[in-house]
């Protein structure tokens, strides 16, 4: 299901920060607009490319000591075509602030409209493990709280999806060397377009459409991530597919990233139901025991 999210959230007056971003080819899904996986992208880049002062000083000065920032929990909703001649702003803010962790809000507006929203769940760590977020860095993110109370608890998947064999379709893929960040690890980004590719095998399976993959408008315009570990370089990975829900118009797919048995990333994806057949997506439910 697609997270739910304060109406407030759907305004640029919300955003204690608002940047100006420039569609680029390699953000357009087969569709010709911008995809899920191009999204992920953009939150990406303006994440980075926030000033935290806090950052800095831990970056350049070492003042905290060794510590890295982890990714945990991500969702991207796309809520309307985006074109790539559309003139697009992010919003950016804090959703919550946490012993260990923080969260990201983002908001996409296209004039005044908003076309998509995403989180990201950020985790401060050590060698040690989760490290008590820095009181310089707590008292950065403090300032761009969202007026959001009830901020939504990060996507949390029961342990049944962690099963290899309750997925009934996979795909395999393998990590390249450019898919790896300055953690050396899977990026979220390349994470994402995993899930995509997964999704897209299965919907190749139910309709075999042949060179040039499936109906594009099939393509989910959802993802809710969690990452359980860090999906390292070189491996031959699988993305476990299974259908967890289906209704009139939309199908709910349940997917994970898997190393042998052992489970690495897991996530949910949303899109439309097309002319996808109820019975034959019936037959890739997920296997419970």
């Amino acid at each position: 299901m697609p997270e739910s999210h304060p109406a407030a959230l759907t305004h640029p007056a919300a955003y204690p920060s608002l940047r100006d971003v420039s569609p680029r080819y390699s953000d357009l899904g087969p569709d010709g607009t911008i995809s899920a996986t191009g999204l992920t992208r953009w939150f990406e880049d303006v994440r980075v490319g926030t000033e935290l002062p806090a950052f800095r000083r831990l970056v350049e000065d070492g003042e905290f000591g060794a510590f890295r920032v982890l990714l945990a929990a991500q969702t991207v909703q796309r809520l309307d075509r985006m074109p790539f001649d559309g003139k697009y702003r992010i919003g950016l803010g804090i959703r919550r602030i946490g012993g260990s962790s923080f969260t990201y809000g983002y908001a996409v507006f296209c004039d005044d409209r908003c076309v998509a929203l995403g989180s990201t769940v950020t985790v401060f760590a050590t060698e040690a493990g989760p490290a008590h977020l820095p009181d310089a860095l707590r008292a950065d993110l403090g300032g761009m709280v969202l007026d959001e109370p009830d901020a939504a608890a990060p996507y949390q998947p029961g342990p049944e999806r962690r099963d290899r064999s309750a997925y009934p379709f996979a795909v395999a893929l393998r990590a390249r060397v450019g898919d790896i960040d300055t953690n050396r690890h899977v990026n979220n980004v390349t994470l994402v377009s995993w899930y995509a590719d997964g999704v897209a095998s299965l919907h190749d399976e139910l309709l075999t459409p042949g060179w040039g993959g499936p109906p594009p408008e099939l393509a989910p315009s959802t993802y809710r991530v969690q990452y359980v570990a860090e999906v390292g370089y070189p491996a031959q990975y699988e993305i476990g597919v299974a259908v967890l829900a289906v209704d009139g118009e939309t199908v709910t797919y349940g997917l994970g990233v898997f190393l042998g048995d052992r489970c690495v990333g897991l996530a949910d994806a949303v899109g439309p139901r097309g002319d996808l057949d109820a019975a034959a997506l019936d037959a890739w439910r997920m296997i419970t025991a």
